[in-house]
């Protein structure tokens, strides 16, 4: 729309020329023909119309433009957007003739341009930069989080690296050393446990052995039978340690198979044992685990009432399996001390087996240990008119896998 300046068409006498750059003109054909207005040139249109009083008859043409012709507001990476403004102007006089002028912008004009610029230019490396360090320094904070909360749970991690930040790099270092520490201690203890039950095998061995060449009678089969309550008692003592120290590791499994696979091998016993829940259900946890801990909380409910139901169901703060049994269940009194190792009430058990703890008083230990190894909760509740249930509740899952 710009066209090349010219003075071809000046009338002789009647130009002006200023100091600052601006020309002004009298011709015979209008310097900016008629054309559709941006708002800037209808706003100076209007103004310039407002304190000449002018009719709105007055041909008035404005265009504003770049002084080598390019449009005056053009693309942020373009560079032509750098020449300098001007405004071209023509108003048609009564006697037909034109008032021409070309004038150079104010530069306050170009501030707007100038921060659309520079905005992004300095913006962009300080918004990198920031997300450079926030995720150097999140990043050591995320994985020691992730290894924690495995830890919590009885899962060793291979020593974090010391990545970040050196304070990230201290808290990673004291991890690092606190695992090693507590590793430590476990293979201490289950060491000093194991060589314990050795001891204790020896002389319960000569034991019997002398016992069994005794004369035949009660007091025979009394002591035998204590034997073999105080070497069961070793030997699920030390199962109890070690199942505490296991490094099974954890994957995503369909609960609903799992208790579906253990209804239908107590069943294949002749044991009334039933679940009911959702066909698909799944959780991360370690599979062994889980099985031994239901295990012997089904154990239980046969042992003292001869059923047991299992139902599962999902809630928003996990997932809660229930075992019911219809026996004569636990004073509320001693709900919490039940989970004590070697605790028992009453002798009215249906089923004296001493496996995975039976009849020890160990059955209770080892399940809520595996519960909480997942970072779940194991609770007894007594059921009007009669029986027990014990809840376990487990989150959806962890974190990270092995």
């Amino acid at each position: 729309m710009a066209r090349q300046l010219s003075s071809a068409d000046e009338l002789p006498g009647l130009t002006e020329q200023r100091e600052d750059g601006a020309r002004f003109w009298l011709a015979k054909d209008p310097e900016v023909p008629a054309f559709a207005l941006r708002s800037e040139e209808r706003q100076l249109r209007e103004e310039l119309m407002r304190q000449l009083a002018l009719s709105s008859a007055t041909l008035v043409t404005m265009q504003l433009e770049r002084t080598d012709g390019g449009l005056a507001r053009s693309s942020v990476f373009s560079a032509s957007r750098w020449s300098p403004l001007r405004l071209r102007s023509s108003v048609k006089l009564p006697d037909g003739r034109f008032l021409n002028g070309v004038q150079p912008v104010i530069q306050a004009y170009e501030w707007g341009r100038l921060l659309s610029w520079s905005l992004p230019v300095a913006s962009v490396p300080l918004i990198l930069i920031s997300i450079f360090f926030i995720f150097r320094v999140v990043r050591p904070i995320r994985t020691l989080a992730v290894a924690t909360d495995r830890l919590s749970r009885g899962e060793w991690t291979t020593p974090l690296p010391l990545t970040g930040p050196s304070e990230a790099r201290d808290l990673t270092r004291s991890f690092n050393l606190m695992q090693i520490r507590l590793a430590r201690h476990i293979e201490s203890r289950t060491g000093m446990l194991a060589a314990m039950s050795h001891d204790l095998n020896t002389p319960l061995t000569e034991l019997r052995l002398q016992v069994e060449l005794l004369e035949a009678g009660q007091t025979r089969e009394d002591m035998l039978e204590s034997l073999n309550d105080l070497r069961a008692m070793v030997s699920e003592t030390l199962n109890f340690i070690r199942g505490e120290s296991s490094q099974e590791c954890s994957q995503r499994c369909s609960l609903s198979l799992m208790l579906a696979e253990m209804v239908r091998r107590y069943r294949l016993q002749g044991k009334a044992v039933s679940w009911q829940g959702p066909e698909q259900t799944e959780i991360i946890c370690r599979p062994l685990a889980l099985k031994r801990a239901l295990g012997n909380l089904i154990d239980n409910a046969l042992a003292y009432a001869g059923d047991a139901t299992l139902v599962l169901t999902s809630l928003p703060e996990g997932i809660c399996i229930e075992v019911l049994d219809h026996g004569p269940g636990i004073a509320a009194e001693n709900l919490l001390q039940a989970f004590e190792p070697f605790v028992r009430f009453g002798e009215q058990r249906l089923n004296q087996s001493v496996t995975s703890g039976g009849g020890l008083g160990l059955g209770l230990s080892i399940a809520r240990a595996c519960i909480h190894a997942h970072g779940g909760e194991l609770t007894l509740e007594n059921r009007p008119p009669a029986g027990l249930c014990a809840v376990v509740l487990l989150p959806d899952g962890i974190r990270n896998q092995c």
